[in-house]
């Protein structure tokens, strides 16, 4: 064999491991157990390439999974290093066909949530906040693999102190796609009848609207959703009739999750964060809302 040159093991890991904090996953396990090597994105999912035994690599890799990944399969050949790696890095992301699962969008984590409503924190009411643990994925993907240069983020350019967040290792936005603030990120806007306003004046002409029983088109990162006060009959009335949807129940935002079941308390917190039927409960007529009632029989 050549002078510095060894063998070591490919692995190829196929499943929900992209856009779920996979690659500085696999980063921060090698550090822990000083391995060499490589990892990097590609049309198949993510190699990762070490110059040592894989073996209590491979368990810690299962038992430790990024909350929003799955890995379906792992499979390994011996790979031939020409140059002996001195330590291990995050690769560039290589090409090819596209044969790799595309992650959903995941709801804000609780982190997150903590960081968006404290003062004094960057990201205070900044309303496009996300990490590697949840945010946009499927909706802001163009093409694969996933870095933020196929998605729609590219035309955003990272300010110097969410790049210093990008690239600290101990960060949770370390290699985090999405990654944006208030100075370099996306920013609310409010349009209507020729009326333009922005951040925070967009978030309260917005709710102002609401209040005087108006119907207001909010477009998210997958869509529009047309809003109105679920309390306000007449409201309701009018979106049922502009959406031609007079019995079909309609989806309801609350703050809080008080007072709803266990269970779909623990959906609600989940990062799908999924749409739950529950019954009509006491502090809103849902008479408009959802006007069929269910009875138990037997």
């Amino acid at each position: 064999m050549a002078k510095n040159t060894s063998c070591g093991v490919q692995l190829r890991i196929r499943g929900k491991v992209q856009g779920v904090g996979f690659r500085p996953f696999v980063w921060q396990l090698a550090q822990q157990l000083n391995l060499h090597g490589d990892v990097c994105n590609d049309g198949d999912g993510v190699e990762v390439r070490l110059l040592e035994d894989p073996e209590t690599f491979l368990v810690q890799l299962h038992q430790h999974c990024p909350p929003l990944a799955r890995i379906d399969s792992v499979e390994r050949e011996p790979f031939i290093w020409s140059q002996l790696p001195t330590e291990f890095t995050i690769r560039q992301s290589a090409g090819g066909v596209m044969n790799t699962q595309i992650v959903p969008d995941a709801a804000t984590c609780p982190a997150c949530l903590a960081e968006m409503n404290t003062p004094g924190e960057r990201r205070w009411r900044y309303p496009f906040i996300n990490c590697t643990h949840c945010g946009p994925r499927f909706t802001i993907i163009r093409a694969m693999p996933y870095d933020r240069p196929f998605t729609v983020m590219a035309a955003f350019p990272l300010c110097p102190a969410c790049d210093k967040e990008y690239r600290d290792p101990l960060d949770r936005r370390f290699h985090a796609q999405p990654v944006a603030c208030p100075e370099c990120g996306p920013h609310l806007e409010w349009v209507s009848h020729g009326e333009h306003a922005e951040q925070e004046a967009a978030l309260q002409a917005a709710i102002a609207q609401l209040k005087m029983g108006n119907i207001v088109a909010i477009k998210g990162i997958g869509g529009f959703h047309l809003a109105c006060d679920a309390r306000n009959s007449n409201a309701v009335a009018t979106l049922r009739a502009r959406k031609h949807r007079p019995a079909k129940p309609l989806a309801v935002m609350l703050p809080v999750a008080d007072g709803l079941p266990d269970a779909a308390r623990q959906l609600l917190t989940t990062p799908a964060a999924p749409i739950v039927l529950v019954d009509k409960n006491m502090y809103l007529s849902f008479v408009m809302i959802s006007p069929l009632t269910l009875t138990k029989s037997g």
